[in-house]
This record gives structure tokens, sequence and C-alpha cells, in this order.
């Protein structure tokens, strides 16, 4: 009798432990890069609402246990259509991990870029305010306190940023080029006639 007690334990040991592995890879949850990528999207629009946003970058990472999660890299910036936009990287890790998250990274911020060491114009925002800021760009500086609507469109090629201010009521607009590393490349007023 002693041995069919003991049989009939170790039957129900193994059922139990089956019974936990097979609810544990019913809880196991699949991280898929599109479930990362709308859980920021959502958190940056309930956070940032006024703010442009998006995802930069999204790479797969695993954590101690083995378990799958994604580092994504978004960007924020608050007011973009003005002469001084405000952009931050934010970082976030999909599902959470057990460490604490990073601060945001501040790219620019009260209207200054490249105020010290090597300039490297990296981002739109940098080339707007580098537009009307930097030594040589003071008729840009008139032009944007002249025509207080002016909203700066920016396009980027291979090593420079072009920066077009226009204004709906201005006769003219400004373009301004700058390469990269913060040289004032071109600056003029382009009459609209």
């Amino acid at each position: 009798m002693g041995i069919r007690r003991e049989l009939l334990l170790i039957v129900i040991l193994i059922v139990i432990v089956a019974v936990l592995a097979m609810a544990v890879r019913f809880f196991n949850v699949n991280v898929v890069e599109a479930d990362a990528s709308n859980f920021v999207m959502e958190d940056l629009q309930s956070k940032y609402p006024y703010a442009d946003i998006g995802i930069m970058a999204i790479s797969s990472q695993y954590n101690e246990a083995g378990g799958k999660y994604f580092e994504v890299k978004a960007k924020v910036t608050a007011a973009p259509e003005t002469k001084c936009p405000e952009r931050s990287h934010i970082y976030y890790n999909y599902p959470a991990q057990n460490f604490v998250p990073q601060p945001p990274e501040v790219i620019t911020k009260n209207c200054v870029v490249c105020s010290k060491g090597i300039c490297n114009i990296a981002f739109p925002e940098e080339a707007i305010i580098a537009s009307h800021t930097f030594e040589g760009t003071e008729n840009v500086r008139s032009y944007l306190q002249a025509n207080q609507n002016a909203i700066p469109y920016v396009n980027e090629n291979n090593n420079s940023w072009e920066v077009v201010w226009n204004s709906q009521t201005a006769d003219s607009y400004y373009a301004v080029t700058l390469h990269r590393n913060g040289t004032i490349l071109g600056l003029g007023s382009i009459s609209k006639s």
C-alpha cells in the first residue's frame, strides 16, 4: 500500500509540474516591435499633446532572465514652428525592465545651440535656432522681429541645412544655408514678386 501511495503522489506531482509549465507558456507575453511602438506613441501623445513626436529607433534586447524587450528612442519637439523649438530625446524600455529609466536627453533649450565646443548641427531644430542666432544672421533676426508670424521650413541636404523663414504678410522671405559644422554657407532675402 505504501508503494501505491508513493506512485500516486509522484504522478500527481508530475501532473502539477506539467500544468504549471503550460500556464507559464500561456502567460508568457510575446513582445513584438509594433506593441512597443504603439505603447511609446500613446504615452508620448498623452504626455506631450501639443508637441511634434516620433520614434527615432527601436532595437531588441534581452534581460538577464532571457526575456526579450525593446529599447525605444523617441523625439519630442515643443513649439516646432517657432524660432526656438525645444527638442528632447526620450528613452523607453518595453516592456519595462527592472532598472531606472534614463532621463530625457535635451538637444535644444532656451534658444541656444552650439554654445560650447565643436559645433555639430544634427537636427532641424538646431538648424532653425542657428539660422537666426549665429554671428552673421543679424538680418534674419531683424526680419523675424518685424514678422512675428514667420514660420521656418527646413530642408536637409548632404552636409547642410537650408532654413527658409516665410511670413504671409512680408514681401520677401529669408533663406539661410548652414553646414553641419555650424558654418553659414549662404544667407539672403528673396523677394516674393
